[in-house]
């Protein structure tokens, strides 16, 4: 029995961090996937990156994104205009709990909306899960960098 625990223990200490820091840079990889969609405007494959109760706040501190949005906006007659985005990551985290990852990290770069192109640089986390051995993103959520230093 003793034997058996050392050999668990062992495996655990070896391996374990392997396997956590294999999951971290499978979550970047996997997200650089996904702006690269976002760059192609391949909405399909930027989709299938979502998990079906997928969540969002986007940067403009509008409401919540709905994973609905489609259908209503085709009921609506409406047309949905996404901003073109040129953006690259930075500072890129991610902790990894289980299936469940936390990633943080900067979006630096442009988007265009209306032909009209601004900078940006937004802050980003995102919660990733693992379901069926792949990570999809289950929220997202940006905000601006503030230019303005905070007092603590």
């Amino acid at each position: 029995m003793i034997r058996n625990l050392v050999i668990i223990i062992t495996f655990l200490l070896i391996w374990s961090p392997q396997v956590v820091a294999d999951d971290a840079a499978d979550v970047r990889a996997t997200i650089e996937r996904h702006y690269a969609a976002i760059h192609a405007q391949n909405n399909e494959a930027v989709i299938s990156h979502h998990l079906g109760d997928f969540t969002m706040f986007f940067s403009d501190g509008g409401v919540r994104w709905e994973s609905d949005y489609a259908e209503v906006s085709e009921r609506m007659g409406a047309t949905v205009e996404f901003p073109v985005l040129n953006v690259r990551m930075s500072n890129f985290n991610a902790q990894i709990y289980g299936n469940v990852a936390v990633a943080t990290f900067y979006l630096v770069g442009t988007y265009t909306r209306g032909g009209k192109a601004r900078d940006l640089t937004n802050r980003v986390s995102a919660v990733w899960v693992k379901s069926g051995g792949e990570w999809k993103e289950a929220h997202h959520h940006e905000s601006p960098l503030s230019t303005r230093r905070h007092e603590r």
